[in-house]
């Protein structure tokens, strides 16, 4: 009767395991948790895949900018870092669909926000979130370089994405061949979270490539 009963048992146990798997699959959230919850604590109420309309509370001042998104005023929160800093951003960017973005005026009522980024011109902002991201994801960056109109200047990229690449949240900053000069101008630091696979260039908004600021820096 054991010898019966094992097979039984062990089919149970693989049925329960697929079930499991498959209701994670059709249950789980269009937007990674980890993402959904950084964007809230960088720009609260705002939300990727939501209406636009829905978040005009959300984000005072908002305006459309063609070829990009609707840009306004992030509300504020206390500290919204793991440690306790609080990395107050400027503007937030609810960043559209590409075919969406080529409309001239696109409903507010219709569009969807694709991506939402966030804007701050603290100094030590980029080393106090990357910090962060290393404790949430509990993996290094992935390392790219942001080519602008001017040849050059550069930026660096630091993407994080959750497991089975389900999104992430990229951080731009700045490329400084030697970090203890000051800059002569203002400090940017761009924070991007995005849902699905990483794109480089087409994820950014871009001209993005697979490789470090310092390495791209060396072959010019």
């Amino acid at each position: 009767m054991r010898l019966v009963g094992i097979p039984a048992t062990v089919g149970g146990i693989a049925l329960a395991i697929i079930f499991f798997k498959v209701y994670g699959l059709v249950s789980r959230p269009d937007v990674p948790r980890p993402v959904a919850i950084l964007v809230d604590q960088f720009a609260p109420g705002v939300e990727i895949g939501a209406r636009v309309s829905d978040m005009k509370h959300a984000v005072p001042a908002m305006t459309y900018v063609p070829h990009l998104g609707f840009v306004g005023m992030p509300g504020q929160r206390g500290a919204n870092l793991p440690d306790g800093y609080t990395v107050r951003f400027e503007q937030v960017r609810l960043l559209l669909d590409e075919t969406t973005r080529r409309q001239s005026n696109p409903n507010p009522a219709k569009s969807r926000v694709d991506a939402v980024e966030v804007v701050t011109s603290e100094s030590i902002a980029a080393g106090e979130i990357g910090q962060a991201f290393n404790i949430i994801f509990r993996k290094p960056p992935r390392l790219g370089c942001l080519h602008m109109s001017d040849e050059s200047r550069l930026r660096d990229v630091q993407t994080w994405a959750t497991p089975n690449e389900r999104g992430g949240i990229s951080i731009i900053s700045d490329y400084r061949p030697d970090p203890k000069v000051r800059p002569s101008g203002p400090v940017l630091t761009n924070v991007i979270a995005f849902v699905g696979n990483f794109d480089g260039g087409r994820t950014l908004r871009s001209n993005y490539t697979d490789a470090s600021c310092m390495l791209v820096s060396q072959q010019q």
